[in-house]
């Protein structure tokens, strides 16, 4: 038995304590100071208030407050769950937490910078967490109530240190969470975090062009255009960012693309630009108070679309999407230069 320490309470880091318990391990689910609410409740034996799974009695709530260096000290594998606004006190956290050598896995999706360059979160992180061993990236299409309610669910660990993404997913995988391993950790991170950008964009096409006589009211074409050339496009950002293309085309690519188009707030606001409102428009409406990653995505993306000559051309849809966001315009994407 392991001891595995989860560094965020919201509904992704709590879940991942389901299949860590499941497999027998002890758990450590510890808050960050915006995870008050869901704590209380879940100190309280009730469930997760955006969840709808009991966790098992090996997990142990922690508040922030609660969370000390031996917590640290006793764990084997340490998964942060933060959101991408939260990357910065997660680093700062486990540098003031970690007194010995310790692999660190990371469900937070976002790009970051390194100078002039945009590069991923397995760049800047590292040199920012003290006693860090190994930086571990987790993606892949996981919902976090579906993999709490153990449905099939298939995800890729990576790291540069093969060796610790095996003992990761050994310590995490089972008989309902499938889980890849590799060594493109760039090409993960960086596709964990443009699937959520494209994912504002291909969304758009489903409220864009209405289907009266479907059930869902979305007809299928131009979404199904709008994720092929989404794809094709990621491969290309991939790669420009130090990613493998190919990973553009897995788990953490298109897969979790897939998933994200399906629902969830960065599909809401596409479905918002898709029925010609502005991106403000929706912030200060349904999404009003909600973190929507893809938008600060969309300004990383902005600045890599400067770097690329002709880029209009070559990354039609990511100029439109970039274009909404940081002037707060019109979606203007036209399939005809496809």
């Amino acid at each position: 038995m392991a001891t595995i320490l989860v560094l965020g309470a919201g509904v992704m880091g709590t879940a991942l304590a389901v299949p860590a318990s499941d497999n027998g391990h002890r758990v450590l689910l510890a808050g960050t100071p915006l995870d008050t609410l869901p704590v209380t409740r879940m100190k309280a034996g009730e469930i997760h208030p955006k969840l709808d799974a009991t966790l098992a009695e090996t997990v142990t709530i922690l508040a922030d407050e609660e969370l000390r260096p031996e917590h640290a000290e006793t764990a084997d594998l340490i998964v942060v769950g933060v959101s991408s606004p939260g990357v910065a006190w997660a680093a700062d956290r486990l540098s003031g937490l970690l007194r010995s050598k310790k692999p660190v896995a990371f469900v937070t999706k976002g790009l970051d910078r390194e100078g002039e360059r945009i590069v991923t979160y397995a760049e800047t992180l590292p040199p920012r967490i003290a006693n860090m061993e190994s930086f571990i990236g987790i993606g892949g299409p996981c919902i976090a109530r579906e993999l709490a309610n153990r449905y099939p669910t298939s995800s890729i660990y990576a790291s540069r240190d093969r060796a610790a993404a095996d003992f990761a997913a050994g310590l995490m995988r089972t008989p309902y969470y499938r889980l890849a391993v590799g060594e493109d950790v760039t090409g993960v991170e960086a596709c964990a975090a443009l699937k959520n950008f494209f994912a504002i964009g291909v969304s758009a096409m489903q409220t864009r062009y209405p289907e009266g006589l479907r059930a869902d009211g979305q007809s299928k074409n131009p979404t199904a255009a709008a994720f092929n050339q989404a794809a094709q496009e990621m491969a290309l950002l991939c790669e420009r960012i130090g990613g493998n293309r190919a990973s553009a085309f897995d788990r953490a690519g298109i897969g979790d693309l897939h998933v994200t188009v399906g629902g969830g707030r960065n599909s809401r606001l596409g479905h918002g630009l898709g029925l010609g409102r502005t991106v403000a428009d929706v912030m200060s409406g349904e999404l009003g108070g909600e973190t929507v990653e893809g938008i600060d995505t969309a300004r990383m993306v902005g600045s890599l679309l400067r770097q690329i000559d002709d880029a209009a051309t070559l990354l039609p849809l990511a100029t439109a999407i970039t274009n909404a966001i940081v002037e707060d315009g019109v979606f203007a994407f036209d399939f005809g230069r496809i």
